[in-house]
């Protein structure tokens, strides 16, 4: 009987032992779970993206507020300042692996989390430099493909100012005068991290100054126009506070 039953089956899904066979298989065991509402789930098809400058902000975005993990990459910002930025980087991961990209908000805090649920990407980014898990503890540095090209190097630098950097205006008074200067600060806890972004600042002729142990300052105007003039941001956070310091006559525009 169970020859019999055997037979029957081969005459519908095909022979299990060959390609054709498994395949029908296949499609037939995913009709069954459809009708039976299982739950059961197909991976979602991943597009890995080339070497390019986007891939390159993406990591350096991951490097300063990602986090990656055997089945979610995650990067988490402020949902007030930084949610234009978010969405920014939503686009960008949709964009490079061809997949849908979640936007979620923490209740009774100010943090959105954009969130990518593939166990591939996260492997996809690990083999390009990215750490898994606790980013200091692994000795996050630049990866050496982004440094061989220097558009990669630009792009890693933005995303990476980006998510960890800073524009401030510092406030003082001279014999009553109000000043105000403007200046950039990047910290983050990677040593690693911040030496190649230091070194990458003085590769493009800027002068990068290091009081503390996890930060590094620009603090000329020339500087800080050279840096968003050649290197840039992708967060109008950044830029709309240069605009308004180098609009405003009390900025002192060089």
């Amino acid at each position: 009987m169970s020859r019999v039953g055997g037979l029957a089956r081969i005459r519908l899904h095909g022979n299990p032992g060959t390609p054709e066979g498994r395949r029908l298989g296949g499609i037939h065991s995913l009709k069954t779970h459809q009708a039976r509402k299982t739950g059961f789930k197909l991976l979602r098809r991943v597009t890995f993206p080339s070497p390019s400058a986007k891939l390159s902000e993406l990591l350096g975005i991951l490097a300063g507020d990602g986090h990656i993990g055997d089945y979610q990459t995650t990067m988490t910002t402020n949902s007030v300042t930084d949610i234009q930025h978010a969405r920014y980087t939503q686009k960008l991961l949709e964009e490079l692996f061809r997949l849908p990209v979640a936007l979620t908000f923490r209740k009774g805090k100010k943090a959105c989390v954009v969130v990518v649920s593939s166990k591939e990407v996260s492997r996809f980014l690990v083999a390009k430099g990215m750490q898994k898990g606790h980013k200091i503890r692994g000795g996050l540095c630049m990866p050496k493909w982004i440094w061989s090209r220097t558009k990669y190097r630009t792009a890693f630098m933005r995303g990476l100012f980006d998510t960890d950097g800073c524009v401030y205006i510092d406030t003082h008074r001279i014999k009553g005068k109000k000043y105000k200067n403007i200046g950039m600060a990047f910290t983050n806890r990677s040593l690693p991290l911040l030496a190649d972004f230091k070194e990458s600042l003085e590769s493009y002729g800027l002068y990068p100054t290091q009081k503390t142990k996890y930060t590094v300052f620009l603090r000329r105007k020339e500087d800080i126009r050279r840096y968003f003039d050649v290197i840039g941001s992708s967060n109008p956070k950044h830029t709309e506070k240069l605009l308004k310091y180098f609009s405003s006559k009390k900025g002192g525009v060089a």
